[in-house]
Parts: structure tokens; sequence; C-alpha cells
């Protein structure tokens, strides 16, 4: 069965949300920072955006990248 052009960028698009869901929850835990942690340091609620159903706003990815000491595109190179 082919898909239309907007079925096909849906699935995309929660395929891409996943995969930066996981990139984030990776980071965080390769650093050992808990959830709770890292709300009380920066006030982004982590677990929101490690479930993937959200989006995320790239000011938001920005800090966490800055947080955790990797740039976006190292952020990035961890996906593709």
């Amino acid at each position: 069965m082919l898909l239309t052009d907007f079925e096909y960028l849906n699935d995309t698009d929660n395929a891409f949300k996943r995969k930066v869901a996981l990139q984030i929850k990776a980071l965080r835990k390769q650093n050992r920072v808990t959830q709770e942690k890292f709300f009380k340091e920066t006030r982004i609620n982590i677990a929101r955006l490690e479930s993937g159903i959200i989006d995320i706003r790239l000011e938001t990815l920005r800090k966490i990248c800055y947080y955790f000491n990797v740039s976006l595109a190292g952020f990035f190179q961890g996906i593709y």
C-alpha cells in the first residue's frame, strides 16, 4: 500500500520525534543525571521530552545541549 504524502510526512515526523527523544534520554543517562535533578537545575521537564510525543522547541534543545556540553551538530550526529 502506498502512503500519501501527508501520511509519509506524518510517519517520518513521528519517527524523528522518537529519535530525538531517545537521544535526549541517552545524554541524560550517560551523564548520570536524574529527571528530577535536571528539572531542578533547568526548570525543563525532560520526562515530557523523553516521551517523544511532544514537539521540542529549538531553544529548549539548545539549552539541553548546553547543559550536557554537546553541540547541536553533535546531538544530531548521534541520531543519523
